[in-house]
């Protein structure tokens, strides 16, 4: 089976190293590239085929737009988003479905990202909040 490659993007420092390390030690993740801009993670997507995308944000903002982009451009693209407190996690796909991570764990994290490209339903440990 081939890996899950993937970008992280826009992670503060801490949370970027717990991330990076988190899936680093995982065979089947690939971590392709990792970006510091929000503007740059769809060209990044595109240049490195990522299927992936894990994105930091700040608790308060709104993340509709960006993942709206990423969706809309790269349909297949998986965006899962971790607030940098690591206290609200919410993996998006144009199905369109979007679950927030009900256990940020290291093994949630990689739980979602792993459901997030093989399966239609959601993860146990996903909890809709919309679909379709």
């Amino acid at each position: 089976m081939a890996p899950i490659r993937l970008v992280l993007a826009t992670m503060p420092p801490l949370l970027g190293e717990i991330v990076r390390e988190t899936l680093a030690s995982q065979r089947d993740i690939e971590i392709l590239a990792e970006v510091a801009d929000s503007e740059q993670i769809l060209s990044v997507v595109r240049r490195t085929g990522a299927s992936v995308a894990v994105v930091g944000i700040a608790p308060s903002d709104s993340t509709a737009l960006l993942v709206h982009e990423l969706l809309a451009h790269q349909p297949w693209l998986r965006v899962v988003t971790l607030t940098s407190d690591a206290r609200h996690a919410v993996v998006h796909s144009l199905q369109p479905r979007a679950a927030a991570i009900s256990d940020i764990s290291p093994q949630a994290l990689l739980d979602a990202i792993r459901t997030a490209l093989v399966a239609k339903d959601v993860h146990p440990r996903l909890h809709p909040f919309s679909s379709d």
